[in-house]
């Protein structure tokens, strides 16, 4: 058991450093901005791209499922993964300068890597959590390694921004890809794949049964709604208003990572004994009072406390909304279905994202976006008669 929450909590700090977001993460927005000078829709839309294989998970879940590599479902295609993304990384790392196309190109390929690999991880959660009735203390493996050792990606990301040009901090990034693959050399260990028990045709029934379920619908529903709130672009704000430099915008963020790993640990704590409808409506409380406090951010000082706060109450958010994902997920198809709703999860955000750019483009204050934000996800409460969760 030690070793499968070594694994887990590893596995997500190489999701968080090597490419969601990634160390390069802050000097890459900077360079979109200031060197090739792209406007905040541009950059949001260049965001939606770059995390495209972050809402299509049920592709990778199903190509593991269904096409073992080399009589492997989850080394070789670990192997595969982080042998690819250390390559790009590594060319990225080699070049003098870059356009926007070869950004989103090479970027986009590490995303692609991190997101195969972050399916197998949840993959591996799932066959070895359930075989010994310990998911849940694998998931909160996950979440707190990647909330409280992000804080350290974040504050490296902006030194990084600050004090490096861009292809230093990818050539720093290469080494996180290749330390998953000397984890995954040493540590996993899995039987080959029996290939009569395992076809494309059981991987797409399991996904075409939980997609017939009303109640699943009606949770896919909820995701999209409660992701797609128009949301401000914090780089622009805290870079031309609060006038915060690159090392700064780091440490906000780690602070903001340190809190979303308490709020992860305290969730886990408290979820089981909580009512699932009392749950949900502690979820989209807490998310509009974490988007609104970002209103109350006016320098330095009040920046630490609004990523404090908003940092430990969205991540219960999040886990509340994941929570009800993987409850109400229709016996038979948990995996792919729960790798569904994440995907959904990722994707309706992206939008938001640049509805939001694009109204601060526009002339829309900061404050009214914040405010517009926090009461779009308010209006979910209307739909939570559509769940039916009374019935549970």
């Amino acid at each position: 058991m030690k070793r499968l929450i070594f694994l887990m909590s590893l596995f997500y700090l190489i999701q968080i450093y090597g490419g969601n977001p990634g160390i390069y993460d802050l000097a890459f927005g900077l360079y979109l901005k200031e060197t090739l000078g792209l406007s905040a829709e541009r950059i949001a839309y260049i965001g939606t791209i770059i995390l495209l294989p972050w809402t299509i998970k049920p592709a990778w879940g199903i190509i593991a499922d269904s096409f073992p590599l080399f009589g492997s479902q989850l080394r070789n295609y670990f192997f595969l993964c982080y042998a690819l993304a250390a390559t790009v990384l590594f060319t990225l790392s080699s070049m003098e300068s870059y356009t926007t196309l070869t950004l989103i190109g090479g970027i986009f390929m590490v995303s692609l890597c991190i997101a195969f690999s972050d399916v197998l991880t949840d993959k591996m959660m799932v066959i070895e959590g359930s075989a010994r009735k310990k998911t849940g203390v694998l998931q909160a493996a996950q979440w707190t390694a990647a909330g409280l050792g992000g804080a350290g990606m974040y504050y490296l990301g902006g030194i990084f921004a600050k004090r490096s040009n861009l292809g230093a901090v990818f050539r720093l990034n290469v080494l996180v890809p290749l330390t998953g693959l000397l984890a995954t050399y040493f540590f996993i260990r899995e039987e080959k794949a029996n290939q009569n028990e395992i076809s494309l045709r059981k991987s797409s029934k399991a996904l075409w049964t939980a997609a017939r379920s009303k109640q699943f619908l009606a949770v896919v529903v909820f995701i999209a709604f409660f992701r797609f709130s128009p949301t401000p672009p914090l780089l622009f704000y805290l870079r031309d208003v609060l006038k915060f430099d690159p090392e700064f915008m780091g440490t906000l963020d780690a602070i903001g990572s340190v809190a979303s790993g308490i709020g992860a640990a305290v969730f886990g704590i408290v979820c089981s004994r909580i009512y699932r409808r009392t749950l949900l409506n502690m979820t989209i409380g807490l998310s509009a009072l974490s988007s609104f406090g970002l209103i109350f951010m006016q320098d330095a000082q009040s920046a630490v406390w609004v990523y404090s706060l908003t940092g430990f109450f969205s991540m219960i958010a999040t886990l509340g909304i994941l929570e009800l994902a993987a409850r109400l997920c229709p016996a038979g198809a948990e995996g792919t279905a729960y790798a569904l709703l994440v995907s959904i999860y990722n994707l309706a955000g992206k939008p938001a994202a640049i509805i939001g750019a694009r109204m601060y483009d526009n002339g829309v204050p900061f404050a009214a976006l914040v405010i517009i934000g926090s009461v779009f996800t308010l209006l979910c409460w209307f739909l939570i008669p559509l769940l039916k969760l009374e019935k549970e």
